[in-house]
């Protein structure tokens, strides 16, 4: 629940309760539940009840009015004084005017230390009045009057106000007490339970552990900041995870770039000691000494290119200049651009093109190098027979289906998996005779990825191996193509 929410249902409590504990606590609904404060529960039986309390004196009387001498008797002060037992009332019996028997004890019976504390502290300070319920007066034929009186100690009811007073302002205060109390911790309890779970997730996230999940199913307004950290810390796994693929790849471009100028180094160095050395002699042996060192010179070059390259592409990324082409138009231009290496290798490029013209959504130039480096590749690693390479390209359901397969050597079943990662090469030897860093189908595979697609590799039955790349249909053809 939003903070907002609780807040106006808060004070929506805080307004409505403490009325309803009013009504409560001043009511008769509590009085007869507070009968352990005896001034308290007697000051609402007098208090509220005096007519009530005055006929019942007279019914009580009733059955003896015929006999008033009998309200001079032990026996009836012991029965009135049990009837109507209060430390409020007062019954006295009156003989030709003169008080002869009275109800009122100065010993009073406190429930608890509270009420005799106040009874002691206030008693002083009020006077001792009383003032008449009933008054009923009696005439005799021999003898004087009886008047019996039903008073009420003014004094002594003041104090028992005063004691509800107190009581209910302790009440009142104790029962809102326990209401902010509730309300508060009903605001606070989820606020500082995120707050902790927060708190501890960035706590981890700073002391590097990013694998500390934040779960978060608080419907609050925090909601949105644990959506924040949540996709920072996946942000910066993601960034770490990167960080040390990058550092491996450093490590093994170092190891493996080191290797591969080595060798070419060392091979330019001798021949040119050789040729320093008169070692060739005849102009036939110093031309093959100079077409070696310029071949392995063609190697250090392409070597640092691959490096250039890759550089290139990690500072700036692969930029895409997308445009709508057809498709067909695309792969006959592809198979005539790269026919030329493909015979100069002694080999035979075929395109089979089984669908009718579809148009595709891409960067031309980039998806033209995709396929330079597929067939590269297709040369690069053939077998003892001639190349055979064919371009296939169907679509279904999902889009466009181009595979491109060749018959060269192939690649382990095991390493498939690996030849898009960053400079591998299939030839564990790193053979220098074949070209290349390992970093052209990494780079084919991103941009593939790039237009939407993705691109997968199998070994084919018979040998050499299939590159497929799948890419998106552009389903509207009213706009000019490529």
């Amino acid at each position: 629940m939003k903070i907002k929410t609780k807040f106006i249902i808060s004070l929506m409590l805080l307004i409505v309760l403490p009325a309803i504990s009013t009504i409560l606590i001043t009511s008769n609904v509590l009085s007869d539940n507070l009968d352990f404060i005896d001034f308290f529960d007697s000051y609402y039986d007098i208090f509220n009840n005096f007519s009530e309390l005055s006929y019942e004196f007279e019914d009580f009387i009733e059955p003896y009015i015929n006999s008033p001498e009998y309200f001079l008797t032990d026996d009836f002060m012991t029965v009135v004084a049990d009837e109507f037992s209060s430390a409020f009332i007062r019954i006295e019996v009156y003989e030709n005017n003169q008080l002869a028997r009275t109800t009122y004890t100065d010993k009073i019976v406190f429930n608890n230390v509270f009420e005799e504390w106040i009874y002691n502290r206030e008693i002083n300070l009020l006077p001792n009045e009383q003032y008449s319920l009933k008054h009923l007066h009696f005439d005799r034929l021999n003898n004087g009057p009886i008047d019996l009186k039903l008073t009420v100690d003014s004094g002594r009811l003041e104090i028992a106000y005063r004691v509800f007073e107190r009581v209910f302002l302790l009440l009142y205060a104790l029962f809102n007490i326990v209401i902010l109390s509730i309300i508060l911790s009903w605001i606070s309890n989820p606020i500082k339970r995120s707050i902790r779970r927060l708190t501890y997730t960035t706590n981890e996230i700073r002391k590097g552990n990013l694998n500390a999940e934040l779960e978060y199913n608080e419907n609050d307004d925090f909601e949105g900041l644990a959506e924040s950290i949540e996709s920072m810390r996946q942000s910066l796994k993601r960034s770490v995870q990167k960080q040390q693929v990058l550092e491996i790849e450093k490590k093994e471009l170092i190891a493996n770039f080191s290797h591969d100028l080595r060798t070419p180094i060392t091979s330019i160095r001798g021949y040119v000691q050789g040729l320093r050395d008169g070692v060739a002699r005849t102009e036939a042996m110093q031309q093959e000494y100079l077409d070696t060192i310029a071949a392995k010179t063609d190697m250090l070059e392409s070597l640092v290119n691959d490096l250039s390259e890759m550089a290139k592409y990690d500072q700036q990324g692969i930029q895409l200049k997308l445009q709508l082409i057809n498709l067909r138009n695309f792969l006959f231009d592809c198979v005539d651009e790269l026919q030329r290496d493909v015979k100069k290798a002694g080999g035979v490029l075929y395109l089979h093109y089984i669908i009718k013209d579809t148009y595709i959504y891409a960067d031309p130039e980039k998806l033209m190098r995709v396929f330079i480096n597929i067939i590269e590749n297709a040369i690069k690693y053939r077998g003892t027979d001639p190349i055979e390479i064919v371009i296939l390209a169907n679509r279904d359901d999902d889009g466009v289906l181009i595979n491109i397969s060749d018959n060269g050597i192939g690649v382990p079943e095991d390493a498939i998996d690996r030849i898009f990662d960053r400079f591998y090469r299939s030839d564990k030897s790193r053979n220098l005779n074949i070209k290349g860093s390992g970093i052209g189908l990494s780079i084919c595979r991103e941009i593939i990825e790039l237009h939407g697609g993705r691109m997968t590799a199998y070994s084919n039955k018979s040998k050499g191996l299939t590159l497929s790349i799948r890419i998106k249909a552009y389903k509207s053809d009213k706009v000019q193509p490529y």
